[in-house]
């Protein structure tokens, strides 16, 4: 079987879990016995170059990650290029997919976040995940989802065939590169006192001005990082931390090396994950195999990921989230307990039993 994954939406370094997601499962994917063909934007090969030792990459032959021309592309590039490289199913990867099929296929439906908070979408993205989401869902041969949650959200939402929403969850190993070391980390960043990570662009749903107000009682002891690209929160949450006076505590630290993050999960007091909406919430999962204490939402699909080794707390419970903060700083063995815990959790999520069941769904595709 010959097999595309379509990867145009990615742009390395920006798009998060979703990119953790899909080059892991391609590399799992690796050793299946299939013929891999992943199609990506220009820049792929630099940022995954491993990619290229288990399947063909054939970039885009343009260098612009514009939407409108990604979805022209699809419809008409991509379409050729399945053609003539003798193409058996075809996986896209981002959650849409063209109109016009060619061949049979699969969707990663990573959540249908704007149909519960579509005021965070601009307005023409919005009409375009209304119109072309429901049809991927009808259309489509599989429909993958990272999680429980997401997969009973899609049936919800759009009476989806339960027989052919599958869920493919993340892999915990590999998820992070190796870490650069905790010490270094800290001497790199000037971190000189305890502190909660929290790794993310400013995204609305993150959550970040809650965090830090809950985060404010215990700033005295332990300071705040967030890393991550620049979003569309960060004044607001500069802002919040001046009013309460303890900007001086709050350390951003911009976007960080895959390397720098490992070590600052090792370093960190723990991760503080106050998030109201996620399809899956790789950082919990990255944090838990580093050792890093978890404290988190217990919404949307975080719990179905942390389990039973994390603290799972409403994401607008202030006083529950500060006082976990406080436990975290005074109660050495919760954290020496929720680092056990954490890591054998973390154990639980495996990339090969992921790429198995990616290729069952395309297995079932062609079928």
């Amino acid at each position: 079987m010959r097999i595309g994954v379509n990867l145009l939406f990615l742009e390395p370094g920006e798009v998060g879990g979703s990119e953790a997601l899909l080059t892991n499962l391609v590399r799992a994917m690796g050793a299946c016995g299939h013929d891999l063909v992943v199609v990506a934007m220009q820049g792929f090969r630099a940022a995954h170059p491993d990619i290229e030792t288990i399947a063909e990459v054939v970039e885009a032959p343009w260098s612009s990650n514009l939407r409108p021309l990604r979805i022209a592309a699809e419809h008409t590039w991509l379409a050729l290029m399945a053609r003539r490289r003798h193409l058996d199913v075809v996986h896209h990867g981002v959650g849409t997919a063209p109109f016009v099929k060619v061949l049979p296929t699969v969707v990663t439906i990573h959540d249908i976040q704007y149909r519960h908070y579509p005021e965070y979408f601009h307005p023409l993205k919005l009409a375009w995940l209304r119109t072309n989401v429901p049809y991927v869902v009808h259309h489509s041969e599989v429909i993958t989802v990272p999680s429980h949650y997401v997969r009973e959200d899609v049936m919800a939402a759009f009476d989806a065939d339960p027989d052919k929403v599958v869920v493919v969850p993340f892999g915990s190993e590999g998820l992070l590169a190796p870490s650069a070391g905790a010490d270094a980390v800290r001497e790199r960043y000037g971190l000189e006192r305890p502190f909660f990570l929290f790794p993310g662009r400013s995204y609305p749903h993150k959550n970040h001005r809650f965090l830090v107000e809950a985060w404010a009682p215990v700033a005295a002891r332990a300071d705040l990082v967030f890393t991550g690209p620049d979003g569309p929160r960060d004044t607001d949450i500069g802002e919040t931390a001046a009013r309460l006076g303890v900007a001086k505590g709050l350390r951003r630290l911009g976007l960080v090396s895959r390397a720098d993050l490992a070590g600052l999960y090792e370093s960190a007091e723990a991760l503080a994950w106050p998030s109201r909406f996620e399809g899956f919430g790789a950082p919990v999962l990255e944090a838990m195999g580093a050792g890093c204490p978890v404290v988190a939402s217990a919404a949307t699909a975080i719990p179905e990921v942390v389990g039973d080794a994390g603290l799972l707390l409403s994401p607008d419970d202030a006083a529950g989230w500060t006082a976990a903060l406080d436990r975290i700083l005074t109660d050495p063995a919760l954290r020496e307990d929720l680092v056990r815990r954490g890591r054998a959790r973390a154990g639980e999520f495996s990339w090969k039993r992921s790429g198995s069941l990616q290729v069952a769904a395309y297995e079932q595709a062609v079928a």
